[in-house]
This record gives structure tokens, sequence and C-alpha cells, in this order.
């Protein structure tokens, strides 16, 4: 069986650290599989690059001429609309919730060159403006769909806006149902719409890594009835294993008898609805008794806003691309904080746990397959600081213990081999019914 995995990046981002350890792993087990990607950045002989579109000269210039007018006629109407306050044709939404609509491959990828080659399973991971939705239903190849997040099934945003409880993903995105809070062009319902016109009747298996993100797609208007396998993602024990904290803080600067917290997306601070739930975290840490005995952790670069905000002191990384390092960071903590909105498989709290740190989350979305409240971690009320602060508190005091749970469920349920056993069994059930010559409609 010869597999092509395509994504957005070979680096950076969940979905793409999820493809490569995938892509390599599956490699190591007997599969033939390349991962292909817009602009390969690795050294991997398991990566390339996407083809693109072989163009004239006259489709070249057409398509830059009409890049060009866009950028001109934009260039004019928004200084214009900012100066009177008036855009009647912006889209906007207090949905935190990150936005695409893949109407089109900003890398002008070949969809004939899937169609043509010896690939017998195409495995999308995050491919927005990778492969268009209207390319996705030209591949005449059996598809695996893994999500990585909820858009496949959503209008434009990736995850359902739980903030506003709109539910416009399960019975379907028009005008009567538009939350209040969506301004001008109703994206949502745009993307939906053609989602629903090129992918309603196309056969697609789906891959979901934890049961909250299959429970979505399951009770989706779009593809409720289609086959959705539970499958995680994997985890480098290799790289991600416990180090010796007291010579990680001392190499990094890190106060020796504080007790150390660490957290993950320092760039995501604005708004009340921020997805990563920065804002959260910033309001636990100011509720933290005696804060002089408290460090945090920063992995990721820090912006002004930050500084101005944070209440205890503080070291940031910067963006750390050598996982050996990030492994390193983890280790030097005595709790992992991720506040985040909603999770579909967070890989900062299930690297953290590989490392011997408990981690606290929000109990939503996906943290509930990864966090065993009060045994690997702690599972906070939604939306609750005060509750993150509990659970900071209870996970400390209750270190050795949780540190050691965490460690053995990393370990045990998240198990290289078995996880490359599950996506074959999915790409041969994949390829099987493609054969069977059923692949134009819907499955249970």
């Amino acid at each position: 069986m010869k597999v092509l995995l395509i994504n957005f990046k070979d680096s950076g981002g969940g979905a793409a650290i999820a493809a490569m350890r995938l892509v390599q792993a599956l490699n190591e087990a007997g599969v033939d599989a390349i991962l292909a990607v817009p602009e390969k950045t690795c050294s991997s002989p398991y990566v390339m690059e996407l083809p693109r579109k072989k163009r004239n000269f006259f489709s070249k210039a057409f398509r830059w001429l009409g890049n060009y007018i866009g950028k001109i006629l934009l260039q004019i109407y928004l200084p214009i609309a900012d100066r009177i306050h008036f855009h009647p044709f912006r889209f906007s939404t207090t949905n935190g919730i990150f936005h695409t609509t893949n109407f089109k491959s900003e890398c002008d990828f070949d969809v004939n060159w899937i169609n043509s080659s010896d690939f017998d399973v195409v495995n999308l991971h995050w491919i927005n403006d990778v492969v268009s939705t209207k390319d996705i239903a030209k591949i005449s190849k059996p598809i695996v769909w893994t999500m990585h997040d909820s858009w496949p099934c959503c209008g434009a945003e990736h995850h359902p806006n739980v903030m506003e409880d709109d539910t416009r993903w399960q019975v379907g995105y028009y005008r009567h149902n538009k939350p209040a809070s969506t301004h001008g062009i109703d994206l949502c319902r745009k993307v939906w719409n053609q989602k629903k016109k090129y992918l309603s009747n196309k056969d697609i298996t789906f891959t979901a890594p934890s049961i909250w993100e299959h429970d979505v797609l399951k009770s989706s208007a779009l593809f409720k009835d289609r086959d959705c396998y539970l499958v995680p993602n994997i985890m480098d024990y290799s790289v991600f294993y416990p180090r010796d904290s007291k010579l990680v803080r001392l190499l990094f600067g890190i106060p020796s008898d504080r007790k150390v917290i660490g957290f993950g997306a320092a760039g995501d601070m604005d708004g009340s609805k921020a997805m990563k739930g920065s804002s959260l975290l910033f309001e636990a840490l100011r509720r933290l008794e005696n804060p002089e005995q408290y460090f945090l952790l920063v992995f990721g670069p820090v912006g002004s806003k930050f500084k101005s905000e944070i209440s205890i002191p503080f070291f940031s990384s910067g963006y750390v691309a050598n996982p050996q390092i990030l492994a390193c960071l983890y280790s030097a903590c005595n709790v992992f904080v991720n506040p985040s909105i909603i999770e579909n498989f967070s890989y900062t709290c299930l690297e953290a746990m590989s490392c011997a740190v408990p981690a606290v989350a929000f109990d939503v979305g996906g943290t509930g397959c990864l966090i065993d409240h009060k045994v690997t971690g702690y599972l906070a009320a939604p939306y609750n600081p005060v509750d993150i602060v509990y659970g900071i508190e209870y996970c400390i005091s209750h270190s050795e213990e949780l540190s050691e749970n965490a460690f053995m469920k990393s370990r045990e349920e998240y198990n290289r081999e078995e996880t490359v056993r599950k996506y074959v069994v999915v790409y041969e059930a994949a390829l099987k019914k493609f054969q069977g010559g059923d692949h134009g409609g819907r499955h249970a």
C-alpha cells in the first residue's frame, strides 16, 4: 500500500507535528508513505513539495493581473470604509475561534497529479488553502481525512462556536440562524454551503484523535453518516521523557526554589473569547495565594501586552523548534496549564505528561481523553479561573502521585505501534470500500 499524506506545513503547529510523526512511523513500520506540503522546510526523505499546476504564459499573466487588480481595489476601498466607519461587506464576529474559507489553493496545487499517481490512499490532514474544497471533490482516490480540528464539518470556523451557543454545524447554516454577533457577509454559511455542494455526496473516511471530535463529526449536519475511526496522534517518546529538573532550571536560569507553572500560548491573549484562553490564565495567576512562590515558564515569545498583564515573574523561551529543548523545558515545570476555550487533542498536555508533569485544563473538547481528573492532572470547570488556581495548587500538592500517573498514561494509551496499526486498518478499510464501487455515496 502506498499512502499520500497532505498537510499545510512540515513543521510548526500540532497538525504538522502529528503528520510528520505519522509519516515517519508508517515508513518505519514498512508502509510506503509520503507527506506532501506546499513548501518543504525539513530534510526528511519522506517529505516532498506538492506539484503546482502547469500554466502557460497567458494563464499566468491573467492570474497575476486578477490578483493585482484585486489588491488595488482593496487599497482604494478599505481606507474609505475605515474613514467613514462603514464596512457593509466585511465579515466580523466576536467568536474568537480561527476562521478560514479554503475557497482556493493558495499554492496553486495540481489535483490531477494525485489522480494520475500510484498512491492507493490520500490522507488529508490540515489542508486549508492547500487543497480547496472543490479540489477535494475532484480527487479520484480513497480519501481519509484526519481531523486536527472541526473545520471539515463546520463553516469557516475551526471548532464549534461554544462561546455563543452556535449549533449551526449540527442543523445547517441558514440566514435565519446566524448569531447576532456575526456581521457583514456570513462567511461561515458560504463555506458550509460550498462543502455541502461539493462534498455531500463524496465518500470520505474520517479519523478523530479524541472521542469528543469523533462525536462532533457524527452529530454534524454534513458528515454524520460517514465512517469515523478513533485514532490518537503519535507521541515521540524517544524525545519526550523526564529530565533532571534541577539541572534544567540551572541551565535556563529558572529559580530552583519556585513552583514553576508551564504555559504554551503566550501570543493569544486578546479578548475573553480568544481560543487559547490566555486572558483566563492571567486572571487565574492574579488570584494565586503567595504569588512570590511561583514562576511562569512560557513556551514561546511574548509581547508588550504580555509583560504588562503578567503578575508573577516569568521566563520566555521564544519559539522552540528543537523538540529536545522543548522536552527539557517541560521537565523544569511542576505543573503545565492549558486554558484553551476548546481543544481537540492537546499535544502540549500530552507532551507535558510524557515528561511526568501533570496538566491542568478546562474540561472541554478532547481534554477529558488526555487528563484523568485528580489522577493524571486536573480538569477545571469551563472558563472558571478560580478552578484553574485550585487545579494548579492540587497538582503541586499531589505532585509525586500525579506525575507518575501522567507518565504511565502517556506510555500506555498513546502507543506508537498501536496507532500505526489503527491507521493501516483505516487505510485498508477506505481502499476496500472504494474498490467495492460504492465510493460515491454515504456510509453509516
